[in-house]
């Protein structure tokens, strides 16, 4: 008697085994509606009964919004949004930890506030926020105050400490 197996006998046995599998995957996968005898009081069997399935609602997705691209006109993404809310924005380039920078910080703050302009600090040592600057306006030593208007001008370079009537002045003078 011959103990091997023909290759015809293999690819058999491989396509009983393919069959096999992928109906177990179809009894697995595939849902069926149950249904179920129920014997009635006098033992007569009634009408199967068909229990209904449950489709879960979906809710309508909101259409999707393309996010409107940023005019930042060279300027760092802060100055730009504080832009959109304010005509003219009081910018202050400091340093961190010194304190001639807090205060200058402090004053142009004020005369931002006096006149109802927007404010935003930006740290020279974050590359993100200094390099637009950078290549705006070229190197700018800190403290620093920038009196900049709609759409990114640069109206007033204030170096050093401005006093708080002189950043208001400069902000009344780039609103006229």
């Amino acid at each position: 008697m011959n103990t091997t197996l023909s290759t015809q006998h293999v690819r058999l046995l491989v396509l009983a085994a393919l069959l096999a599998v992928c109906g177990l995957a179809y009894f697995v996968v595939v849902p069926r509606n149950s249904t179920t005898k129920t014997e009635s009081p006098a033992g007569t069997t009634a009408t199967p009964t068909v229990t209904p399935r449950v489709t879960p609602s979906v809710t309508p997705a909101k259409p999707a919004t393309r996010p409107v691209k940023l005019a930042t006109h060279g300027m760092p993404i802060k100055v730009a949004r504080a832009l959109q809310k304010h005509r003219v924005v009081v910018v202050v380039l400091y340093a961190p930890g010194s304190t001639l920078d807090e205060m200058a910080r402090a004053e142009s703050q004020a005369g931002a506030r006096n006149e109802g302009a927007g404010f935003v600090r930006l740290n020279v040592f974050r590359q993100k926020e200094g390099n637009p600057i950078l290549h705006k306006l070229g190197v700018v030593d800190t403290p620093a105050v920038l009196v900049v208007s709609r759409p990114g001008h640069v109206y007033a370079e204030l170096p050093g400490v401005a006093d708080r009537r002189i950043v208001a002045q400069a902000v009344a003078d780039a609103r006229g």
